[in-house]
């Protein structure tokens, strides 16, 4: 993990690191003062942990390039993915409940981030209370997402998570303006599974579905979407997958 350190004179120039990169659904203004607030930017390779569960919460992180994962760990030592991040989203807000980071934070690929000393947003917040209400806004739209997942994670078949999940994979890249037919998953099958609620073969077993079904065509972690209705008609009603190749039991040998 590699820190550097924004200069002092450089934040209030441009270009910033920080410049165009906060949430596009993040209000204008509050935008501006926290980039204004920003002292570093930290490269992660792949795998790096940049904010680990219990330690005390000093820092907000937007991710400017490449995605993490959010991991918990439950009571008997299982670990958990709770959240994935990708560009243009801030890490670290449920800290604010506890003054502790909830979940680990770890880079999914080679990764760089831009931090917010949280001393410092608070400090520009509480002499402004409209960047207050604009910041329990977007915290409130977060939860309320979260949420969601945990409909998703209880309600739903497996096939329509894998649905819910690539929509929501469409919806990300379509508030950034990028293709929402064609792109790379930043996590593994067994990651993705973890977030779903559901083992890697059936991780497997769906993307290979979607694929004979044609849905979406599937290269390892690229992922196209061929059909948003078909798409939609997964999300909404579900399908039968077929059963998994059941091993031959040996052929037993006569003596």
């Amino acid at each position: 993990m590699k820190r550097h350190p924004i200069p002092l004179p450089y934040r209030s120039q441009h270009p910033h690191p920080c410049d165009g990169r906060l949430p596009p659904d993040l209000h204008a203004e509050l935008q501006q003062r926290i980039t204004e607030v920003a002292t570093s930017t930290i490269e992660l390779a792949r795998g790096e942990i940049l904010a680990h569960s219990g330690a005390a919460f000093h820092h907000l992180y937007l991710v400017v390039s490449g995605a993490f994962k959010a991991v918990q760990l439950g009571a008997e030592g299982k670990s958990q993915i709770v959240c994935f991040y990708g560009p243009r989203e801030l890490m670290g807000l449920s800290g604010f409940s506890h003054r502790c980071y909830t979940s680990d934070l770890v880079a999914l690929a080679p990764s760089v981030v831009c931090e917010f000393p949280v001393q410092s947003v608070e400090s520009a917040i509480s002499a402004d209370r409209a960047l207050l209400e604009r910041l329990l806004i977007y915290i409130s739209e977060n939860l309320e997402r979260a949420e969601q997942d945990q409909f998703m994670l209880g309600s739903l078949t497996a096939p329509q998570r894998i649905a819910c999940f690539l929509q929501r994979m469409q919806t990300a890249r379509g508030r950034l303006g990028e293709d929402v037919h064609s792109f790379e998953l930043p996590m593994t099958r067994e990651e993705l599974g973890s977030y779903l609620g559901l083992t890697m073969e059936t991780i497997s077993r769906l993307l290979s579905h979607l694929h004979a079904q044609d849905v979406a065509r599937i290269d390892k972690r690229h992922v196209h979407i061929l059909r948003d209705d078909l798409l939609q008609v997964w999300r909404d009603e579900g399908v039968d997958l077929p059963l998994p190749k059941r091993k031959k039991p040996p052929e037993l040998k006569l003596a």
